[in-house]
């Protein structure tokens, strides 16, 4: 069987960064590929060569045999080729609604585009969506007032419209919950019987495994190895990375640990909330974990100042925590690292040394002057110690992977004395080598501080926490050391319905 698409010696440069070297892959009808690597291997580089972004590269791509060359990404499109990018705001329009970015495809076609029709393009919205079983009670809502994992199910929707030749999926249930998961890989399976050619990019490994009849890895911009059904975790980690230790550590601090720093006495979170009790002691990390829309990030913001709780109490050292606002909770010790990295915790447009250093301007500044010798030395020690992977802390923090923009973003966080750290969804788009790296610098550096981990991936939680606690619709339902996990136990109080609620 021929390949639909292939990509033959594919190489590209930045400056003197070589991001790809002589690359090649063949995609095949009825087949989902993987495509893996580590932070900064080349992957979204291909990626956005393949769909149009980059012209400038060496190397040629075919589609069924025929040489191409893209100029554009609508060139790309033409031809059937359809891409969800990892940044989920490149593939969502945040100021139109939901309804004209499900039919944006339509509105961009010149012969349709100026033909708008309200009442047209929902009904057509709505025939995009069902297949994705999306449904929205108001479809002239604004996609910027949606949570992420919403923004991410429509952009997958819409890449399916057309009968694409070539499906590539970039990090897609980085935001999504397990049951959307579900119902994704359900669509993929129903395409490739179909015939699709699906290219599909995660650091999920047991993902790839479950999914993947082939698996290509690149590694420093190179082609590291070509695997076939069954693909394993470890020759996938081998490739990428070469051997790391995937031992547990024991944290030193979690069997002794603290007082309390951190308690919440009948918090309620939203209207409707059963009230939270929680204590979190110096010297641990703790894991929360549940579906989206448990109310995780909605915590994470109470604590941070971003919202105010419905009632109840937050003690900090055994005093009000009452944050007004975001500079007062980190002048107070808290310090967050967001769930929407993109529109959160980046500005695109400033270098990794100033996205470091912005919370704390003040402190590398002497009479109202910034002293940008300090500020250099304290970016470049972090930016080594997290193993950012970038051409230096001037390099604009937009030409980092994905992966090492979180690193960053991290990174922010951990350079100044923190009392509690909450990190809400810290692995997103994060390899296990640069995971591994996070949490090791967490055990190394945590004394009498509290780390509160928020994650819907279970696997995440484990690897990180020394406590494990569930939250499900606002209510915590239990919790587990680290020593004593019971994963069955786990997965049965993050998917109690509702229902089971009532008659519980």
């Amino acid at each position: 069987m021929n390949p639909i698409v292939e990509v033959q010696q594919i190489s590209k440069s930045f400056g003197a960064t070589q991001a790809l070297r002589g690359v090649s892959f063949s995609f095949f009808s009825g087949e989902i590929f993987a495509l893996v690597g580590a932070n900064g291997a080349g992957k979204s580089t291909l990626i956005k060569i393949i769909c149009g972004y980059y012209e400038d590269y060496e190397g040629e791509i075919r589609i069924e045999g025929q040489r191409v060359r893209f100029h554009s990404p609508q060139d790309s499109f033409r031809q059937g080729i359809r891409t969800v990018h990892q940044i989920i705001d490149q593939g969502v329009v945040p100021t139109m609604s939901i309804a004209e970015n499900l039919a944006l495809n339509e509105l961009l076609d010149p012969a349709t585009g100026l033909r708008y029709r309200r009442q047209h393009i929902r009904t057509r919205a709505q025939e995009i969506a069902e297949p994705m079983g999306l449904t929205f009670t108001n479809w002239d809502l604004p996609v910027s007032d949606l949570s992420q994992s919403d923004r991410q199910l429509i952009s997958i929707a819409r890449s399916l419209v057309g009968e694409p030749k070539l499906l590539i999926l970039d990090e897609p249930t980085s935001s999504l919950s397990t049951r959307e998961t579900d119902r994704l890989f359900e669509k993929l399976d129903q395409l490739r019987s179909q015939g699709v050619a699906i290219v599909y990019v995660s650091h999920r490994l047991h993902e790839i495994e479950l999914l993947a009849d082939r698996a290509g890895v690149v590694r420093d911009g190179l082609k590291s190895a070509d695997l076939t059904r069954p693909v394993k975790s470890q020759d996938l980690v081998r490739a990428m990375v070469g051997e790391i230790d995937t031992t547990p550590h024991d944290h030193p601090h979690a069997v002794q640990a603290g007082k309390v720093r951190l308690e919440l006495k009948n918090l309620i979170v939203r209207p409707g909330d059963p009230p939270l009790n929680l204590q979190l002691r110096a010297g641990e990390i703790v894991g929360l974990t549940g579906l989206i829309g448990a109310g995780k990030s909605e915590l994470a913001e109470i604590l941070y100042g971003m919202r105010e709780p419905v009632s109840g109490e937050i003690l900090l050292d055994g005093q009000p925590l009452k944050p007004e606002s975001i500079s007062s909770a980190i002048d107070k010790g808290v310090h967050l690292v967001p769930e929407d990295r993109s529109n959160r915790a980046v500005i695109p447009q400033f270098s990794v040394n100033q996205n470091l250093s912005l919370p704390f301007l003040r402190s590398f500044c002497q009479f109202a002057l910034l002293k940008p010798r300090k500020e250099q030395q304290e970016a470049d020690r972090m930016v080594r110690d997290l193993g950012v992977k970038c051409q230096g802390i001037h390099a604009l923090i937009g030409s980092l992977s994905g992966g090492n923009q979180q690193k960053v973003v991290v990174a922010r966080w951990l350079q100044r004395k923190f009392r509690v750290l909450l990190l809400d969804e810290p692995f997103q788009g994060v390899d296990i080598k640069s995971r591994h790296d996070i949490i090791q610098y967490l055990r190394d550096q945590l004394h009498d501080e509290v780390v509160l981990v928020l994650a819907a991936d279970l696997d995440e939680i484990l690897e990180v926490a020394d406590r494990v606690l569930v939250l499900n619709r606002g209510r915590l339902m239990g919790e587990q050391n680290r020593n004593s996990i019971d994963r069955t136990q786990l997965l049965d109080w993050i998917s109690t319905t509702e229902t089971q609620f009532a008659h519980a």
